[in-house]
């Protein structure tokens, strides 16, 4: 919520910062844990019960 002190350009300014952690930072290092953690859970799943057979 926007403070009444802030002028529109400071509140833009704020919302484009954080859209630009959101885009830049937050998307892509959700992206690169969950393919891990899927990658590392395929790992473990075939470590225990063998690879499947073809």
């Amino acid at each position: 919520m926007s403070h009444p002190t802030q002028s529109p350009k400071e509140s833009r300014s704020r919302e484009l910062k954080g859209l630009g952690f959101i885009v830049f930072l937050l998307f892509p290092a959700l992206t690169v844990t969950f393919i891990s953690l899927y990658g590392l859970a395929l790992w473990v799943y075939q470590a225990v019960t063998g690879v499947a057979p073809h």
